[in-house]
């Protein structure tokens, strides 16, 4: 639902905007790392198939991507060339657009400086930035019931500890997956 409130947020009068959050929506549908998101071009994108392919600068692993939901539209939006946009604007960018969309749920983190915790309370939107968009595609994938094994190809992980870092699902998340599995066994 957020992203959708995301993609929807009519910002056509602010043009930085509107290229910040079309890069979020790609990356929270493809689960691109911004380094990746950034470098993506025409030699990375297969429209016949609908498909991104690249070499990820981080790992130096091969990825193959489908082209989902919104991604295709706003790849062409800009003629298969995303905007370059500097991380700093980028990651101070979505944080507004966050609040334009309402994203303003209390939310408790802890954070770790060393080995020290740090509880902090914040508005949901004061917590977004680029690594949101690859936790935001593992974790609604899957809990749409994309399997982790296959997940991990597109995503890149290479183990399934890493991998589990990225999903992100409370208890009443948990309880209706398993409420969902069950009801598809009796069926």
């Amino acid at each position: 639902m957020e992203l959708k409130s995301i993609y929807n947020l009519k910002i056509e009068n602010n043009p930085d905007f509107e290229k910040i959050r079309d890069v979020f929506i790609v990356g929270c549908f493809t689960g691109l790392r911004y380094s990746d998101l950034s470098s993506l071009d025409l030699s990375h994108i297969d429209l016949n198939q609908e498909i991104i392919t690249l070499t990820q600068r981080k790992v130096h692993k091969p990825v193959t991507i489908p082209l989902i939901d919104y991604v295709p539209e706003i790849l062409k939006k800009y003629n298969l060339q995303l905007p370059k946009i500097h991380l700093n604007d980028f990651n101070e960018g979505i944080k507004k657009i966050g609040e334009l969309a309402g994203i303003n749920q209390p939310t408790e983190t802890v954070r770790y400086k060393g080995k020290n915790a740090v509880k902090g309370k914040y508005k949901k939107h004061e917590l977004i930035s680029s690594h949101t968009c690859r936790r935001s595609f593992c974790t609604n994938m899957y809990l749409a019931g994309f399997p982790a094994e296959e997940l991990m190809k597109i995503s890149g992980h290479k183990s399934t500890s890493a991998f589990m870092t990225y999903i992100k699902v409370d208890n009443l998340q948990a309880a209706m997956r398993l409420k969902l599995l069950r009801q598809r066994i009796a069926s």
